[in-house]
């Protein structure tokens, strides 16, 4: 929300000051239009989740609009869009808890997603605090009430950067330059994310004493458009994008004949003498792989592999069309 200035509650007079609040409200109007365009463009129609980060991004939009106004209708525009940036607020934890929520266990899973609605009397004191304060009714209660914000609001979102990094290190075994070189998406995804923790806690510093910005401050808008922007670019919990990174991991390190045929990719199978031939073709500049000789097998046949780590691995070998299984001859 809008920071007090010299004058309690009044509008920024002063160039510089105007010039910031101007400049930050556009960033975040900006920010958000294009998050919301790329969220339309990538959601899939039933998906809750999806739906829920684009209600996120719509409700935090018009709180980026009162410096157009002026007072008195200032004051009324900043406090009752305040309601919707709240809002906003709030479904951004929501949101953080079902990414999360695959890695926790049912009773952190509760905690967290009840502790975000057992802070909601606060929000109800801050929306009146503000209204009052930026209406010249009262000027007291909005003072006290702002360095608690972030109390209220990122320690949910804290824990989430925290557990997500974790998770990457001691369960996916991913080194933090391995995951970048990998996926680069996830690599922004991570930037912000501490780009957001950084943005936090300079807004922190600005609402006391330790940095004072003349009544200006941008960087709870800083820190709101980069927590959008992690919900933006992976619309999925974070546990199922972590899989599919680890999937294709594994692909990398172990190249096997077949290791993708059961993924969905167009197959020719082709029966010859009775002794039976397969072809496994791919779209693709590298993706074509052909099998020469193949006899059939028995539908129960497997081998075993031995990986790189002298671990056997059985693998399925019979490749089934009917009743007839096949496996290349070694």
């Amino acid at each position: 929300m809008a920071e007090p200035t010299s004058t309690p509650g009044s509008k920024p007079t002063d160039t510089a000051h105007l010039t910031i609040e101007a400049w930050s409200q556009g960033f975040l109007i900006g920010s958000l239009l294009i998050m919301a365009s790329i969220t339309l463009a990538n959601m899939r129609s039933g998906v809750l989740l999806h739906k829920l980060i684009l209600v996120e991004l719509v409700l935090a939009a018009p709180n980026g609009f009162f410096t157009f106004f002026n007072p008195p209708v200032w004051g009324w525009y900043l406090s009752s869009t305040a309601v919707l940036l709240i809002a906003s607020w709030t479904l951004h934890n929501v949101i953080s808890w079902m990414k999360n929520k695959p890695f926790l266990q049912p009773r952190g899973s509760l905690i967290y997603i009840s502790t975000i609605f057992l802070v909601q009397p606060y929000w109800v004191l801050e929306l009146y605090a503000n209204f009052t304060y930026f209406n010249g009714i009262n000027h007291r209660i909005f003072v006290s009430t702002r360095p608690l914000e972030a109390l209220c609001r990122d320690p949910w979102w804290i824990f989430t950067t925290a557990n997500l990094f974790w998770n990457i290190k001691y369960r996916y075994e991913f080194g933090l330059i391995e995951i970048i070189r990998v996926s680069p998406r996830f690599g922004i995804l991570l930037f912000s994310m501490c780009l957001s923790l950084l943005f936090i806690a300079l807004d922190l510093l600005a609402v006391t004493p330790v940095l004072a910005l003349g009544g200006i401050n941008p960087f709870w808008k800083f820190a709101s458009v980069f927590k959008c922007l992690t919900d933006t670019i992976i619309l999925d919990d974070f546990k199922t994008a972590l899989d599919k990174l680890s999937r294709h991991k594994m692909n990398q390190i172990y190249q096997l004949p077949f290791s993708n045929s059961g993924m969905g990719l167009p197959v020719d199978w082709t029966d010859i003498n009775g002794r039976g031939a397969v072809r496994v073709s791919r779209q693709g500049s590298d993706d074509l792989v052909s099998v020469q000789q193949v006899e059939r097998v028995p539908d129960t046949a497997y081998l075993s592999i031995s990986t790189a780590d002298s671990v056997p691995s059985p693998l399925p070998i019979a490749f089934m069309r009917g009743d007839k299984g096949y496996m290349k001859r070694e």
